[in-house]
């Protein structure tokens, strides 16, 4: 009876493990979503999306871009059967459609839902605005484009500034474009002038002027097309294309190119021997520079209000008791070394993409080094080590990397910039605006990209030393 009992009491006590490892490694719903998204399954992506109640800003991101891919993917179907794909997928997904007109056929719309759930300004969001322009608009109606183009103008083009250009590029040469204001086009123009400063930008040194008089400005490239219009002589134009070939008008090589003329609102093709560089303004340029990194947005993470018998807002996974604390009016957490070299994590995801990480902290007691946190880098489901902050009572640490400090025991700002190349990132670590480490690869290599995730992790002792740390805040810059 007893022997019965007790193996009764290990086969429930071994199903509830197994159970229990099962649930935690099932996959979540954003992983799921990621990789339907890399793999291109567009309707599961919107399927999932559209069944959550409270889709996170990546989710609304993959769902947005799917619409997006599954719309342009319809122009591969005949016109007869464009309409009927995207009836089903209407009546499937309750998403609404357009018609627009495309070569004398009607082509389906499809109006996106999920971008306008991007808070304004967000990295997702602009990243979202980047895509639909870059594809949608060959398609998408005068007041679509026009919507989408004022949005565009209003953000900080900096931390995206390839994908930026790239989208205004593709947008201007839409004969579409027709419900720009003139306020409009002043703007776009300023902005113009600043990408044909940037080197990374697709309109670098493309800011010309039109020194001909009533120049033709063609359909197409070639005197064979027809004129749509005639520019006055000092037009200021940007260059949006270039037929390769080489031709000679009037005595003269040249190429054709294709221009947009922000005065007048057309694109269209011209020769370029009708043109000269107007560089735009440096100190315009700096001062729109400027005017950039001032709006850029911060968002902080601090422990004001938190309570400690509950882990801090936004944290997930076993909270482990610590204790808060006030310094000059600063409230913090207080972090542990561990006797054993034995924590666990505290995490929480960071909402978008970040330039800086900013964070300030203060050593308290003990000797030995305290570990402040740890960050993942990756994707939901698939997260690598990439960076690692330790503190002792003389240095502050960067994966190992070891940095001496001057006036030990104060609290102070330190700062980690992340700098992505290729597919490639490093980071450096900063006290207030000295670079003092530089160059740290991260600890797992990963293929990185500007949509790479972030998660935080507080590193919670088990068994806890005399060595410990406030932690005060973050603050993330975007």
């Amino acid at each position: 009876m007893k022997r019965g009992f007790i193996f009764s009491l290990i086969g429930f006590v071994f199903f509830v493990i197994i159970v229990s490892i099962v649930w935690y490694n099932w996959p979540k719903p954003s992983d799921t979503i990621y990789e339907d998204f890399r793999d291109q399954e567009w309707e599961s992506v919107i399927k999932q999306v559209r069944a959550l109640p409270e889709p996170s800003p990546y989710d609304l991101l993959y769902a947005s871009q799917s619409l997006l891919f599954y719309n342009a993917g319809l122009k591969e179907l005949d016109p007869e059967d464009q309409l009927k794909s995207a009836n089903k997928f209407s009546q499937k997904f309750k998403i609404q459609y357009t018609e627009s007109e495309i070569a004398g056929n009607k082509f389906p719309i499809f109006e996106d839902p999920f971008i306008g759930k991007l808070a304004k300004k967000s990295f997702l969001r602009s990243k979202a605005l980047v895509a639909r322009l870059e594809n949608a608009a060959e398609w998408d109606n005068a007041e679509t484009l026009a919507k989408y183009i004022r949005e565009l103008l209003s953000i900080n083009p900096l931390p995206i500034l390839p994908s930026y250009s790239t989208a205004l590029k593709n947008s201007l040469k839409s004969d579409r474009i027709t419900k720009l204001s003139e306020s409009d086009r002043s703007e776009l123009g300023e902005i113009l002038g600043f990408l044909s400063t940037r080197e990374d930008s697709n309109f670098f040194s493309g800011r010309l002027k039109n020194t001909g008089e009533n120049t033709n400005l063609r359909i197409g490239p070639g005197t064979e097309n027809p004129g749509k219009a005639r520019l006055k002589k000092g037009a200021i134009l940007y260059v949006l294309d270039k037929d390769p070939r080489i031709e000679t008008i009037s005595g003269k090589k040249g190429n054709w190119i294709q221009v947009y003329i922000p005065e007048s609102a057309l694109s269209g093709w011209m020769f370029s021997t009708f043109t000269e560089e107007e560089p735009f303004s440096n100190e315009k340029s700096q001062a729109m520079v400027s005017k950039y990194t001032e709006s850029e947005k911060s968002k902080a993470w601090d422990f004001a209000y938190w309570d400690e018998n509950s882990p801090p807002f936004g944290f997930f996974g076993k909270y482990i008791q610590t204790e808060k604390l006030a310094i000059d009016g600063d409230y913090g957490i207080v972090i542990y070394g561990s006797e054993k070299n034995d924590y666990q994590e505290l995490c929480r995801l960071i909402e978008e993409p970040f330039r800086s990480l900013e964070f300030k902290i203060q050593y308290l007691s003990g000797e030995e080094t305290v570990p402040v946190f740890r960050l993942y880098a990756g994707q939901s489901g698939s997260w690598n080590h990439a960076y690692q902050i330790d503190l002792d009572r003389e240095s502050i640490y960067i994966n190992r990397n070891k940095y001496i400090l001057e006036n030990k025991s104060d609290s102070r700002n330190f700062q980690i910039q992340i700098a992505q190349n290729a597919n490639s990132q490093s980071a450096s670590l900063f006290i207030e605006e000295k670079a003092v480490v530089q160059g740290i690869r991260p600890e797992q290599g990963f293929e990185s990209s500007d949509e790479t995730r972030y998660k935080l992790c507080l590193l919670q002792s088990k068994e806890k030393n005399k060595s410990n740390l406030a932690l005060f805040r973050f603050r993330f810059l975007y």
